[in-house]
């Protein structure tokens, strides 16, 4: 009795104190930032060629916000973190006086050379100067061959027969040779201009992106196409960003994980015990206060919020057949076999109890990284860790 007592001491002393430890939490915290890369978007542009528009575009912000957000970083460039430096999760590099003096991007690389990288060139359709963007290229691209380039032929409407001229639609400059809907003159100045990039192997949008009172629509046109060339020219780099992420989330996840492992054992074996007791149906109540102890437990292992609504609607994705099945197999104790009842239903208490768990703990997970998983993924887990849990208890 001593021995058990002793159990059940350290069991709900460890249920009720569920923290991560604050100290190796941050720890860990500190490593992982290390191995996590900031992807940088490097614009190369003049000044006025579109690249704050650019990344209103992209991002969503107004001009005033990006405006204010640019950062010095470098004693030849600036930096804009997305959304803000706290939590950012996405850098547009800006490089300064470009066609005013000679820049040399030694500097700006070996600072953002291990991070993942996108080469945004930014140029007017209509300017034909282009010699100040041109040459840093060639040495960014000697040195970092593998980084890839789209360069953005903007303010398509300076190219326009007449002012006011609506755009082309549908858009026509994926295609080659460009068809005769394209303004004469502004075919002629992109051809020349994708000239200049022979042997570089890089992707060619052009885009107008203006502001409402410009009077064009849409009026961010080549959107589409601008983010359907990001996703062509970054699979193996974003492959390989979204793996390190994951290796560098790992150490913390797992401590997660085996922090709220234990205290899912715990609350296991209470139900178990809950369900053991030989009064039928009497115990479904007190399994089911467990099983909303280790929702609030798992939930503030994580970090997430817990509230009835939210408990309500991960208990009820898993459908009547629970509740069903658990109140069957409490009606499984007036079996007239000595024992055999009960022994039913402690283990299907205690086997429900911890697939909550790991459900819980697979669905919170999600959240921490940042998805949204749908309660599929919840029914799912919980499906498949019974059965775990099942066999595991029965041994």
């Amino acid at each position: 009795m001593g021995f058990l007592r002793r159990f059940w001491t350290r069991a709900w002393r460890t249920a009720t104190s569920p923290k991560v430890s604050e100290d190796e939490l941050q720890h860990r915290l500190e490593g992982v930032k290390d191995l996590l890369p900031i992807p940088v978007f490097w614009l190369l542009g003049k000044a006025q060629a579109g690249k704050t528009s650019v990344i209103r575009a992209l991002t969503g912000s107004s001009r005033a916000e990006i405006g204010n957000g640019f950062r010095p970083c470098t004693r030849t460039a600036q930096m804009y973190p997305f959304p803000d430096d706290e939590n950012c999760i996405l850098r547009f590099l800006d490089t300064r006086g470009l066609g005013e003096a000679d820049y040399d991007p030694t500097e700006d690389m070996h600072q953002f050379e291990r991070q993942s990288h996108l080469l945004l060139v930014v140029m007017k359709a209509m300017d034909q100067a282009q010699r100040s963007v041109l040459t840093p290229l060639r040495q960014i691209k000697k040195k970092q061959p593998g980084w890839p380039v789209i360069v953005l032929q903007t303010v398509l409407h300076e190219g326009y027969d007449q002012p006011g001229m609506p755009h082309v639609e549908p858009y026509p400059y994926g295609n080659d040779p460009l068809p005769p809907a394209v303004p004469m003159d502004l075919a002629r100045s992109l051809a020349a201009q994708r000239e200049w990039f022979s042997g570089l192997g890089v992707r060619f949008v052009p885009i107008d992106f203006t502001l409402p009172g410009d009077g064009l629509t849409p009026e961010h046109y080549g959107l589409t196409e601008l983010w359907s060339a990001i996703e062509q020219a970054l699979p193996v780099g974003l492959r390989t960003m979204f793996r390190k992420t994951r290796e560098a989330r790992r150490p913390l996840t797992d401590k997660y994980l085996r922090t709220a492992r234990r205290h899912v054992w715990a609350y296991s074996a209470a139900a178990g015990g809950a369900g053991a007791v030989p009064v039928p149906v009497v115990d479904l109540p007190v399994v089911l206060a467990i099983q909303a102890k280790l929702f609030h437990t798992i939930a503030s292992i994580y970090g997430q919020p817990m509230s009835v609504g939210r408990m309500v609607e991960l208990s009820s994705s898993l459908g009547i057949s629970y509740a069903a099945r658990h109140g069957v197999r409490s009606l499984a104790k007036l079996i007239p076999v000595p024992g055999l009842g009960a022994g039913v239903s402690a283990l299907f208490a205690a086997a429900s109890t911890y697939a909550l768990g790991e459900a819980l703990c697979v669905y919170f997970g999600r959240f921490r990284d940042g998805d949204v998983p749908d309660v599929e993924v919840f029914r799912k887990a919980f499906a498949e860790n019974l059965k775990i849990g099942q066999n595991w208890l029965r041994q």
